[in-house]
């Protein structure tokens, strides 16, 4: 049971919903920490709970045929990890924790019964669902047929557009970022050459290659572990022919 409705509060997917719904969510949902590298579950698991984050970041992968990893997600604070496993059908990819995060779990079961009486809840998990859907759209729309240079600018901009904060390099405390007055773009978790590596689908040699390339242009620079990009340079990069 969750005593604090905060926790609530922050889940896109539970917006809107009766008063009613909040309650029966609080009282079927278990808060539960995962600590970094941790696994959530693997591919060809049978999941019968549905996890949602709180805090933190979970990464969601799978292998290729040679046994390299490629990311398909990071997910963040309020997304749905797993609801796709309304299918009851095995896991399709792995969960692994991208560092500390807290979550909560759900009863499949259990919250089918609580969508049943309340479609808003229903139509909330379907939104959430089909914006995965829409980011898978826009993965394959950047592998056909961009170089790797292009690849690697493009996901550096996706990224920086989803967890970039700006203006202040030192304390990266600015979240009202604004293109024309502010170049730089802090990347605000610890983004490896290899985890870059695996989200491209490529060697970490081959990647490093590009940013070094992008570093002598001016796109990008490190301010000790911290990755800092130009994302309108960036953009101007992956866009042209």
């Amino acid at each position: 049971m969750i005593k604090d409705e905060n926790y609530l509060k922050n889940i896109p997917a539970f917006y809107n919903l009766e008063k009613e719904t909040i309650e029966k969510l609080k009282k079927a949902g278990e808060l539960f920490e995962l600590k970094k590298g941790n696994m959530l579950f693997f591919e060809k698991d049978l999941v019968n709970k549905i996890y949602i984050i709180i805090r933190g970041k979970i990464s969601i992968f799978r292998y290729s045929q040679k046994a390299q990893r490629r990311v398909i997600y990071i997910l963040g604070d309020g997304e749905f990890i797993n609801e796709v496993i309304f299918d009851d059908l095995p896991s399709s990819v792995n969960a692994e924790a991208f560092e500390k995060t807290l979550l909560i779990k759900y009863d499949k079961k259990e919250l089918e019964e609580i969508m049943e009486s309340d479609f808003q809840l229903t139509k909330n998990i379907t939104n959430s669902m089909g914006k995965k859907v829409r980011r898978l759209y826009r993965q394959i729309k950047n592998t056909i047929p961009l170089g790797l240079d292009k690849k690697v600018a493009a996901k550096l901009w996706k990224i920086s557009k989803d967890y970039g904060i700006s203006c202040n390099l030192n304390g990266y405390n600015c979240r009202d970022f604004r293109e024309e007055c502010v170049p730089w773009t802090g990347i605000n978790f610890s983004l490896t050459i290899t985890y870059l590596a695996d989200m491209l689908g490529s060697s970490r040699e081959s990647v490093s290659r590009e940013l070094k390339k992008m570093e002598s242009k001016g796109y990008i620079k490190w301010e000790g572990k911290k990755l800092l990009v130009k994302r309108e340079e960036l953009r101007k990069f992956y866009r042209e022919i």
